[in-house]
């Protein structure tokens, strides 16, 4: 189960068919878990989503946002607040595959860059999907 923290927007639905159809390829051969979590940012701004990974499981998280946002930096924490993984020192990847020792909650923490080097300045929202998948 997967709660996402943030509060509603007009573009929702426009959100969840950009989750649909250019971030749900990502997962590659990795199986939804059925979960689209979609919402505008805008540059700056943080989200937080709470999800229960189990022993065992290989898992995809895939985070995607429209082109023309900056980078979305993004931290997989858990209940002790260390971080497991940080796609800062990747080259802010957007996608990363890891298996889980034991059952756990985890929250996966998001935030826009506020990188006014980006393509379009003048694009401060947009769409950020962020997907599971688990290996078959």
């Amino acid at each position: 189960m997967a709660l996402i923290c943030l509060l509603p927007f007009n573009g929702q639905a426009q959100c969840v068919s950009f989750a649909k159809n250019v971030a749900k390829p990502k997962l590659g051969n990795f199986v939804h878990d059925g979960n689209y979590n979609a919402t505008i940012l805008g540059v700056g701004e943080t989200a937080e989503l709470y999800k229960t990974f189990f022993e065992g499981q290989t898992y995809r998280v895939s985070v995607t946002k429209i082109d023309k946002l900056p980078n979305i930096h993004f931290r997989l924490i858990d209940k002790e607040n260390n971080v497991i993984f940080d796609n800062k020192d990747h080259h802010y990847a957007d996608i990363w595959d890891f298996t889980v020792k034991s059952t756990q909650m985890l929250v996966l923490k998001l935030k826009v860059l506020d990188d006014y080097q980006s393509e379009n300045p003048s694009v401060t929202k947009g769409c950020v999907a962020v997907l599971f998948g688990i290996k078959k």
